[in-house]
C-alpha cells in the first residue's frame, strides 16, 4: 500500500490537487483520501465527496500533533480493505517531521511505501507568507521532495521566476513544477521517488523550527506557540445573500484572517465559498452540505467577524 503526503499552506490549492489525482488516477488504483482539517467543520471532505474512494476525516488537530495515533489507526484500517494507495491531506498547518516520523515508524514501514512529499506553493501569496510566516513556512518547502509552485497564471512573468528562485534556495534538492490549478503529471506526482525526511530514520528529522503547537513545553516551542497560534471558528452561514454583499465581506478582512471556506446559498444557488488572504473564489456546489463558514488565522476578532458577517448575510 502506498501512501502519499500533501502538504502546503492554507489556500494553495492542495484540495484542487487531490481532486485531480482522485479523477485520473483514483478508478484506476483503489484509492483512499484521509483529509485532516483544522478547525470543528470539515470542508475539503464535502468536496472530495463522490469520487468513488473511501473518505477519512479527520478534524480539529494536526495529523502531526494530536491525531498522530488516529492516523496510524485510519492506515491500518483502509489497510484491511485492500486499498492499494493513501492520499493523506494534511491540514495547512501542519509541518512534515511528526507526521513523516509517525508513517516512517519500524512497525509502519513494513506496512506502508510512502510515496513523495508534496508541498503545494501559492505563487502569488507567496511573499507575504514568507514576511508573515518566516521558518514555519519554509519548513514546508525545505522538507518536500517535489514542490509545485501553483496560481502560476496570477504572476507576472519575473516575479514567477523571483518565486522559483527563492523556492529553490529553500530547498536546492526538490523537483519543483509550475502550475495553473495543479495542473500536472500526476503519474510522475504519485510514484516519484523519494528523498530527504521520508528516507531518515524515524526521529532524526531535524525541522528548522518548532512545531506552531506545543509538544514537549521547551522555552523556544512555547515561544513559537505565542507568535503563531492558529485559531479557527465556525459561523453560521444562513441566508440568502447577493454575491455582491458576500464580496464586500470577505474583501474587507484583514491578514488576520488568513483563510476561510465553507457552503452558503448565495443568489438562489448553492456556492462553495473558499477565501485566502484577499483572494475570493466563489463557485457552483452540487447542494449545500451544511450552511457554515469555517474561519482560520490569527487574532482574530470574533465578535466583530460576527457582527460584520451577519449584516453581509441579509437580502
Amino acid at each position: 500500500m502506498r501512501v502519499n503526503l500533501l502538504f502546503g499552506f492554507l489556500g494553495s490549492g492542495k484540495t484542487t490537487l487531490v481532486r485531480r489525482l482522485l479523477a485520473e488516477r483514483g478508478r484506476i488504483v483503489k484509492t483512499a483520501v484521509i483529509v485532516n482539517e483544522f478547525g470543528d467543520v470539515g470542508v475539503d471532505g464535502d468536496i472530495l465527496r463522490g469520487n468513488a474512494v473511501d473518505m477519512i476525516e479527520l478534524n480539529s488537530g494536526c495529523l502531526c500533533c494530536t491525531l498522530r495515533g488516529s492516523l496510524m489507526l485510519a492506515v491500518e484500517e483502509l489497510g484491511k480493505a485492500n486499498v492499494e494507495r493513501i492520499i493523506v491531506e494534511a491540514t495547512g498547518v501542519a509541518q512534515p517531521g511528526e507526521l513523516t516520523d509517525t508513517l516512517t515508524d519500524s512497525s509502519m514501514r513494513r506496512r506502508v511505501d510512502i510515496g513523495p512529499l508534496i508541498t503545494v506553493v501559492d505563487a502569488a501569496k507567496f511573499p507575504k507568507l514568507i514576511a508573515m510566516l518566516g521558518e514555519f513556512y519554509e519548513a514546508q518547502i525545505e522538507n518536500a521532495d517535489i514542490i509545485i509552485v501553483n496560481k502560476a497564471d496570477l504572476v507576472k512573468g519575473e516575479e514567477l521566476q523571483d518565486v522559483g528562485r527563492e523556492v529553490r534556495e529553500i530547498n536546492p534538492r526538490a523537483e519543483i513544477l509550475f502550475a495553473e490549478q495543479c495542473d500536472v503529471d500526476t503519474d510522475y506526482l504519485l510514484d516519484a521517488p523519494t528523498s530527504g525526511l521520508l528516507t531518515a530514520e524515524p526521529g532524526s528529522a531535524v525541522l528548522p523550527v518548532g512545531h506552531p503547537h506545543e509538544h514537549h513545553g521547551e522555552e523556544r516551542e512555547a515561544d513559537e506557540l505565542h507568535q503563531r497560534h492558529v485559531e479557527s471558528f465556525v459561523l453560521e452561514a444562513g441566508g440568502d445573500p447577493t454575491e455582491n454583499r458576500v464580496g464586500e465581506f470577505f474583501h474587507g478582512l484583514t491578514d488576520c484572517v488568513w483563510r476561510a471556506k465553507g457552503f452558503m446559498t448565495i443568489g438562489g444557488k448553492p456556492r462553495l465559498v473558499q477565501y485566502a488572504l484577499g483572494q475570493l473564489e466563489i463557485s457552483t456546489a452540487a447542494g449545500v452540505p451544511s450552511e457554515k463558514i469555517v474561519f482560520i488565522g490569527r487574532n482574530m476578532d470574533r465578535h466583530a467577524l460576527e457582527a460584520q458577517f451577519a449584516f453581509a448575510k441579509r437580502n
